[in-house]
């Protein structure tokens, strides 16, 4: 298939095949930057019904708990917690790519979407493959690396379970647990940047 006969949902399902999350970060801007820019013309092909991956590719670098036996990240008052915070945020990112795409694939010739669908889902696809490669700069900055402590995929847990159903992913993921991540994980990263910030006027 040559670059101007793809689809988008062909090339939302090469981000999905793509296990390293930096590499799929890097993937999705280029597919995101060709969709924006016209260079992808069709969202999908009507006549080929393409399967979605049960779960996209993932590096095993990660060690994977069940949620409720993640350490606690702590308050950002030393090191470790804010390692800790920063590790759980790209983690999250690196979840929140496949997610977007995942929607784009996985829902959007299946309910015959607008233009606009795919367009709003690659800009958050976009930007969230920007917050994984930032906050992963981050950690390194910190001292730490993605993969370097254990995480969940809670959040791929709740897209399983809504796989079949639109609405209920949308309801999910995009209202629940986005409000519960910037509740919590995001206030935390801003309270560890502030802490990192007075110790340094020391």
């Amino acid at each position: 298939m040559s670059p101007n006969e793809e689809t988008l949902v062909d090339a939302a399902l090469r981000v999905l095949n793509t296990a390293d999350p930096f590499e799929k970060a890097r993937l999705g801007d280029s597919v995101a930057t060709r969709w924006l820019q016209g260079e992808i013309i069709r969202p999908y092909d009507p006549t080929v019904d393409l399967p979605v991956p049960d779960r996209p590719a993932r590096l095993s670098n990660v060690k994977l708990v069940a949620p409720g036996l993640m350490p606690k990240l702590g308050k950002a008052g030393s090191l470790q917690s804010r390692q800790a915070i920063v590790h759980s945020l790209a983690h999250t990112e690196s979840w929140a790519i496949d997610l977007s795409w995942d929607i784009i694939a996985r829902f959007g010739k299946q309910e015959a979407m607008p233009r606009e669908f795919f367009t709003d889902f690659v800009k958050v696809a976009q930007d969230e493959g920007r917050h994984f490669t930032l906050l992963a700069a981050r950690l390194v900055e910190l001292g730490s690396y993605y993969g370097a402590l254990p995480a969940h995929d809670g959040l791929w847990d709740s897209a399983t379970a809504t796989s079949k159903d639109l609405l209920a992913r949308l309801a999910v993921e995009h209202c629940v647990h986005e409000v519960c991540f910037i509740t919590t994980n995001v206030l935390s990263f801003f309270l560890s940047v502030k802490k990192d910030k007075n110790k340094n006027k020391k």
